[in-house]
């Protein structure tokens, strides 16, 4: 029989187990040993601060040294292995994730604040991940490169790196994952789904660091073989611009603005709930977040009217609960960066900005999303990602116009467009048809994969 896509009952009580769970002390787990420090720290959700995981180990500093020398120790007899035994293991966690993947689920949810039919994309789109990796691992030609740094924040807490990890491993790579410090516990879990599978040790070693200063330690390691960037805030940054050398491999999955543009749309209720979807439902965190779009000045009226009405049935709560559209953000530092944003905008503002009083927010992190329009094009958010739930409208005189606005964007990873006209549909494939955007015509960017290059083929010479 065939899975539902969403099974309420099941996910309730998979949140419930997990809520109900038993808090874990979480070492560092390198060359397949439990490491700890002198120093440790709980971790709370940003659902409620009041949900602690566990205790977690600040890392001592050499512990990325440690770590990439312990992969490197594990990398000869793992790049040996037949692909057939790489492909079983991680085929078997495959297995293993999906079926736990409620479970999983609802720990993407509590430690992310993901709404939670967003978590369970999580969960399904690591499935897919570590399938075709296991399939590719028979079939991709190449040599493994060496020790591979996966670097990921919360923009997407287990898909990415997870996946990206899973793919490494497939190839005959082995790997140093620094887990997010805000929501580390779905990875952690997965990596317990890896021992189970058999994976040696030190083919995977997961590290978790609060203070953030193991990122670039472990970039910059001479061990490290290839670079995985993904997520969002300055950490991600800081990579962008690290010196490494030339043969070092690096796959950037660094989140931008991921505009979107409107021109002349087949539907402009329809294009305004895509673009708040796109742009809101995962807090404006997600690696596909919309923090920009581009209306043309005879569809602004319309569509920043339609934009304001349906953003007010935009239900931001506590993301276990099934109407909630948005939940809360990832951190009080990140609260503080949203309300300076709206703060210094006011004029700016469309719609939103505000703190979200309910039943069940008073512990966590909820806003209602910003809207803002007529900033000016020196404004930072007009053309930098802020990674928080703001999106900036922008007005232009036509097409070409906005297709003209691409080039002075972060864009990204992403750009869209809402049209009924073909022409217009044409014009922005072709202009960005050199770049490694997805790209996406009137959907919403909800339906772009994460980890998209968490191939076999990235991670082989």
């Amino acid at each position: 029989m065939t899975e539902p896509a969403f099974d309420d009952k099941r996910f309730e009580a998979a949140l419930q187990t997990v809520l109900a769970g038993e808090k874990h002390d979480y070492p560092a787990y390198i060359g397949g040993l439990k490491v700890a420090s002198g120093t440790s720290f709980l971790c709370s959700s940003p659902v409620d601060s009041a949900i602690i995981f566990g205790t977690f180990q600040e890392p001592e500093p050499g512990t990325m040294k440690e770590a990439c020398e312990a992969a490197d120790r594990a990398f000869p007899a793992w790049s040996a292995a037949a692909s057939e035994v790489r492909a079983q293991i991680v085929n078997a966690v495959a297995d293993a994730v999906n079926a736990r993947r409620y479970e999983l689920a609802a720990e993407v949810l509590i430690a992310s604040g993901l709404p939670r039919r967003a978590a369970l994309a999580e969960t399904d789109r690591l499935v897919a991940v570590l399938r075709q990796a296991a399939q590719d691992a028979l079939q991709v030609p190449g040599k493994a490169m060496g020790v591979w740094a996966v670097i990921a924040t919360y923009s997407s807490p287990l898909a990415s790196p997870m996946g990206y990890a899973g793919a490494a491993i497939a190839a005959g790579n082995t790997v140093v994952l620094r887990a997010d410090k805000h929501c580390p516990t779905p990875v952690f879990a997965v990596y317990q789904l890896f021992v189970a599978a058999g994976l040696p040790d030190g083919v995977l070693n997961v590290i978790m660091d609060r203070n953030d200063r193991s990122a670039e330690d472990l970039a910059s390691d001479p061990l490290t073989a290839g670079i995985v960037a993904s997520g969002t805030g300055k950490i991600m940054e800081d990579l962008m611009f690290l010196q490494v050398d030339e043969d070092v491999g690096f796959i950037n999955e660094i989140k931008g603005m991921n505009p979107a543009i409107v021109a002349k749309p087949l539907d402009v209720k329809k294009a305004a709930t895509d673009v708040l979807m796109s742009a809101f439902t995962t807090a404006g965190q997600g690696l596909y977040a919309c923090s920009k779009v581009i209306v043309l000045a005879e569809d602004e009226q319309a569509f920043t009217k339609a934009l304001v009405e349906q953003v007010k049935d935009f239900t931001v709560d506590d993301p276990a609960d099934a109407t909630t559209v948005m939940g809360p953000l990832i951190s009080p530092e990140a609260g503080a960066a949203f309300i300076k944003i709206n703060e210094d905008r006011r004029g700016a503002q469309l719609y939103g900005g505000k703190k979200v009083v309910r039943e069940f927010t008073a512990n966590g992190v909820y806003y209602s999303p910003a809207i803002m329009t007529g900033l000016s094009d020196d404004d930072d958010l007009m053309y930098m990602d802020s990674g928080l739930p703001v999106l900036a409208v922008k007005v232009v005189a036509d097409a070409k116009d906005a297709l003209a606005e691409l080039d002075d964007t972060e864009c990204g990873l992403s750009a869209g467009l809402f049209t009924r006209d073909a022409s217009i549909t044409d014009r922005f494939k072709k202009a960005l048809a050199n770049t490694d955007l997805q790209l996406y015509v009137n959907c919403s960017s909800m339906t772009l994969p994460v980890a998209a290059k968490a191939l076999v083929e990235n991670f082989r010479r």
